[in-house]
């Protein structure tokens, strides 16, 4: 009896051999071949699942997506004070190896849009993702009455996506200028701008 594969947890490794691969050698490095042989699988194997360059390139990128929107959705919802807000919304900066990696892995693919249709299609969703996650946390702290009455929390969305993309651009790299503990200062500030 053929034993059966299970598609989306062998996409999963593919896309994570996709990573080793990019963070190595950068996203010029991948194809079918040098991505088989990093998860140590046969191309024909690979191409069964994955068939070509730019699904990989995708697949790599839905895996950052679904990682971060997995993390950020299992956070408790239960607000009660500003540090719960900066918990919740910390999960969208690259504050450990895991989410420093996502992030360098979506930042070397948005690169490579352009030439990649399968990518251009993916482009968006994870800034559309920051930007619903800023909105569920103001929405949500708003709802509990933490927050200032009157604020316009579409105008609060933005800035704070805003603030968020400059945080992580910041704390990302070997030039990166902030440690961990200034990003979360900096987020405590504007937030206690905004405060009831």
């Amino acid at each position: 009896m053929p034993r059966l594969i299970d598609h989306d947890q062998r996409r999963a490794e593919l896309a994570e051999a996709c990573w080793r691969v990019i963070a190595e050698r950068g996203v010029g490095a991948v194809s079918v071949r040098t991505v088989a042989a990093e998860a140590g699988v046969s191309v024909g194997s690979l191409r069964h699942v994955l068939p070509t360059k730019g699904g990989l390139l995708a697949a790599a990128m839905r895996l950052c997506l679904e990682r971060a929107t997995a993390r950020f959705a299992a956070h408790s919802p239960d607000l009660r004070t500003r540090a719960d807000a900066i918990n919740w919304l910390t999960e969208m900066l690259p504050l450990d190896a895991e989410r420093r990696l996502e992030m360098t892995i979506h930042l070397a693919l948005a690169a490579e849009a352009a030439g990649h249709p399968e990518l251009a299609s993916l482009r968006a969703a994870p800034d559309d993702a920051v930007r619903s996650g800023c909105e569920v946390v103001l929405r949500t702290c708003a709802a509990a009455g933490l927050l200032r009455d009157g604020l316009d929390l579409d105008a609060e969305t933005t800035l704070l996506h805003v603030l968020l993309d400059g945080l992580a651009f910041h704390l990302l790299g070997p030039a990166a200028r902030l440690s961990d503990d200034a990003a979360r200062a900096i987020l405590d500030a504007h937030l206690a701008a905004r405060w009831a």
